[in-house]
């Protein structure tokens, strides 16, 4: 007598909304992380552009005010209350050249970042990428902004339209 034994197995079926759950959910990941670290990034740059228009702008007030005492100092005092605003007015003076300091830094990063996007599309233009949404891929930015920004740039005559 010859004996047959089966093999028993648990089939699996194929089932895509399953199989393809982990790369779905491993996208999103690097989505999200891509967005924050762009968020970080925008937040680093303009805390360092605030940072340095703060310092420049503290010292450049801290020296008009400096300034503005010893030319303008009156050579008599009415009462004690004129003597303590010429003691105070060059950290007057520094404290509104660093708010100043801090609007020219932000400012200054705007522009940077401004110019430093169209440059980039300038460069993809140049190197055979045309299409708008191939540059927005690439650079991470939306169709939109690129398509207004190329516009800008076809008039201005810095890249050739299609």
């Amino acid at each position: 007598m010859d004996s047959y034994v089966k093999s028993i197995g648990v089939t699996k079926k194929f089932e895509p909304h399953k199989s393809l759950r982990p790369l779905s959910f491993c996208i999103l990941i690097e989505r999200l992380l891509n967005r924050l670290l762009s968020f970080i990034k925008i937040i680093a740059e303009y805390a360092l552009g605030i940072h340095i228009g703060y310092a420049i702008g503290w010292l450049i007030g801290l020296w008009v005010g400096h300034t503005y005492v010893k030319h303008f100092e009156p050579v008599y005092f009415e009462d004690l209350s004129q003597l303590s605003y010429w003691r105070l007015a060059p950290d007057m003076f520094a404290k509104n050249g660093a708010m100043i300091g801090i609007a020219i830094g932000i400012i200054a990063i705007a522009i940077i970042n401004d110019r430093s996007l169209k440059c980039r599309i300038i460069s993809l233009y140049e190197n055979g990428c045309t299409n708008p949404n191939n540059i927005a891929r690439r650079l991470g930015k939306s169709v939109e902004k690129i398509d207004r920004k190329m516009n800008k740039l076809i008039k201005k005559g810095k890249i050739l339209s299609e």
